[in-house]
């Protein structure tokens, strides 16, 4: 049986998972699961400890919900109070040799296979500049920062830069 490792309560900067609406007015920020994956699973009372937003409460509010209820209706995100880069030409082998490990990160060819050198990373607002002197310092190529159509920059960029020939 593993171990839960998402026990400790955390503010929704660091939430674990964020969950939202397929409309976008709610938002579930989970602050903290009370059981591991396994016994999750098992029961059908499984809880979490979020914070939700909506538009009737913006600044949100925490409570014990049902994860089931949760997840009904809703798809997992990225968090959105994290800052987003897409990147180039590098590994998350790389990121993680650099001290990047920390920050969740996309391997973009899972959206459209053109994307095989692309990552995204999401970072919290207080490291954000700290994280792209980090990729300077390594000559790690930005490609963008928090725009919310990112695939279609990093598309484009792979047709500009002539990348895709390279994966056939």
């Amino acid at each position: 049986m593993s171990k839960n490792l998402c026990g400790k309560t955390v503010k929704p900067e660091n939430a674990y998972e964020v969950w939202q609406s397929f409309d976008g007015v709610w938002t579930y920020f989970v602050l903290k699961k009370y059981q591991s994956p396994e016994k999750e699973a098992q029961n059908p009372y499984a809880r979490w400890y979020v914070f939700v937003k909506t538009p009737a409460y913006p600044n949100g509010w925490p409570e014990d919900g049902y994860v089931s209820a949760i997840k009904r209706g809703t798809r997992q995100i990225d968090n959105p109070l994290h800052r987003t880069l897409c990147v180039k030409d590098t590994s998350i082998k790389t990121l993680e040799e650099i001290g990047l490990s920390a920050y969740p990160v996309t391997e973009l060819v899972l959206t459209d296979e053109r994307l095989w050198q692309y990552l995204k990373l999401c970072i919290l607002p207080k490291d954000f500049e700290k994280v792209k002197r980090i990729l300077a310092e390594h000559e790690i190529a930005i490609v963008c920062v928090d725009l919310p159509d990112f695939l279609e920059r990093c598309v484009t960029d792979v047709q500009t830069s002539g990348q895709e020939e390279k994966s056939q």
